[in-house]
């Protein structure tokens, strides 16, 4: 009704209400959710590259990357955090818990959030934006306010308030590309994180959690806090070796590379990187759900999550990554312009590692919402693939520059995305070998292709013909999931 829609999206977030909509409702806002939030950082970047040239896209996807990196130090795990526990004393009938959780996981998000805005201007500052006083002002706005909307992203959905969320996502999109589309109108190419940065600003003011009057101001017992705590810590160490992981190696191509190479490195990344946030969309479907499940002790329930999860992961993102491998060169062609195609085999190497990071998607989410055990496990195998991926750059960049930087991504994201797949498949006895061996064909179809259409100069109908055909051939092995997924439907 229209008298309750600024209730909905501009008022007091509700944690006594019960709201935790179908499955079908909460995946399809959260895709879109999730998409939206792809779409700006992909057309940000897009309008950049188009407007102002590689060098240029190379600097700002820098300062960006290093405000990522921050708000992934802190702000992002008690986001998860957020989902976790207070969907769990949800899940348990326990209001009072839940508005005393958010309080005390608000106050430590906020002080993080301001904690992390100094140090990133001082790095955009002395590193990645040739001493420029605005960029880097900015660029540490940027980090606060991206803190702060990570958190409240985390409320909305331990509440169930996905339709808010995707509110909010249009909201942020249309505010963040409307004043960067002004900002370049107008010359101001120094100030284009503004922009990004008032987007989430208002998206955090809005959603803030504010508790009731009498609601919230129960202590929070000390076993549960150092839990929360426990797992915070754990959890941003996980986040920076997956998420900031590939943030850092913008950071680290600004450095080695020339502004050409970097920007060519940056397109990339942004078509890469947006494919890679699916695996939010299901962290963000199933992680409130696993914690309902945790709160009841329904141990089955969380692995059937993971095991349908992981196989929809496989038959969806096989399929979609291997065309976009396929398509590298027209694609940062027809997106970028035909200065960035030399930028293609970086993209393909982004796409296979971004593609063994999603894929693992379910299965860190049964990890993280299990014991304190099963999250510091998830956490050590992502510091893992971090230092054997900084290794494998440290050996590459001297010969491969920019190239180096995604190889070494790439060994990194294989470590932390197929890790906690092997660990689930072990403990749990999941049935999958047939579904990897199914997988590695289909991979190894992607690359003959490739390797032909190097090869051979296949004009582009060819390289869009030869798309084609993966895809059917894709579908054929992944028979057994599309009936699973059709007889769900039903």
């Amino acid at each position: 009704m229209p008298s309750r829609v600024p209730h909905r999206f501009f008022g007091r977030v509700d944690l006594d209400t019960e709201d935790q909509p179908a499955m079908v409702k909460r995946s399809v806002l959260s895709t879109a959710s999730v998409g939206l939030q792809g779409i700006l950082r992909f057309l940000y970047s897009v309008l950049i590259g188009r407007w102002l040239g590689p060098a240029v896209l190379a600097t700002t996807n820098g300062a960006i990357a290093v405000a990522q990196i921050a708000s992934l130090a802190y702000p992002i795990a008690s986001g998860n955090a957020a989902v976790k526990f207070i969907a769990r004393a949800r899940g348990r009938g326990d209001l009072e818990l839940a508005w005393s959780s958010a309080a005390y996981l608000s106050r430590g998000a906020l002080i993080a959030a301001a904690l992390v805005a100094a140090p990133t201007g001082v790095i955009v500052y002395t590193i990645v934006a040739s001493h420029s006083i605005p960029l880097a002002v900015t660029g540490g706005l940027l980090a606060f306010t991206l803190s702060a909307y990570s958190f409240v992203r985390g409320v909305y959905f331990s509440a169930g308030l996905v339709s808010r969320v995707a509110g909010w996502d249009v909201i942020t999109l249309v505010v963040g590309l409307g004043l960067l589309l002004v900002f370049l109108a107008l010359g101001w190419t120094e100030l284009v994180l503004l922009p990004l940065a008032v987007g989430y600003g208002l998206y955090a003011i809005a959603g803030w959690p504010r508790r009731p009057k009498g609601r919230g101001r129960t202590p929070l017992p000390h076993a549960l806090r150092h839990e929360m705590n426990a797992f915070i810590l754990w959890g941003s160490l996980s986040a920076l070796a997956t998420s900031g992981f590939i943030q850092l190696t913008m950071v680290i191509a600004n450095w080695v590379g020339t502004g050409d190479e970097a920007g060519w490195y940056a397109a990339a990344l942004s078509i890469a990187t947006p494919a890679s946030l699916l695996s939010s969309v299901l962290s963000l479907v199933l992680f409130p759900t696993m914690a309902h499940a945790s709160g009841r002790d329904d141990d089955g329930s969380m692995v059937r999550q993971a095991d349908l999860s992981t196989r929809g992961l496989v038959f969806a993102l096989g399929a979609v990554f291997g065309v976009l491998a396929i398509l590298a060169e027209p694609l940062l062609s027809i997106v970028y312009g035909p200065g960035f195609t030399e930028g293609a085999t970086d993209l393909r190497i982004l796409l296979a590692a971004s593609l063994a990071v999603t894929l693992s998607a379910g299965t860190v989410t049964l990890l993280q919402a299990g014991g304190r055990s099963s999250v510091r496990l998830a956490s050590l195998l992502s510091a893992g693939g971090v230092a054997l991926g900084l290794i494998a750059m440290t050996a590459l960049v001297p010969f491969a520059s920019t190239t180096g930087v995604a190889l070494g991504y790439l060994v990194g994201a294989l470590v932390s995305g197929f890790g906690p797949i092997l660990v689930v498949w072990r403990r749990y006895g999941m049935p999958w070998l047939w579904l990897w061996i199914r997988f590695a064909a289909g991979v190894a179809c992607a690359a003959l292709i490739i390797v032909a259409a190097e090869a051979f100069d296949w004009p582009l109908l060819g390289i869009l013909v030869a798309s084609v055909a993966y895809v059917a051939v894709w579908a054929a092995l992944m028979t057994p999931e599309i009936r699973m997924l059709t007889s769900m439907r039903n």
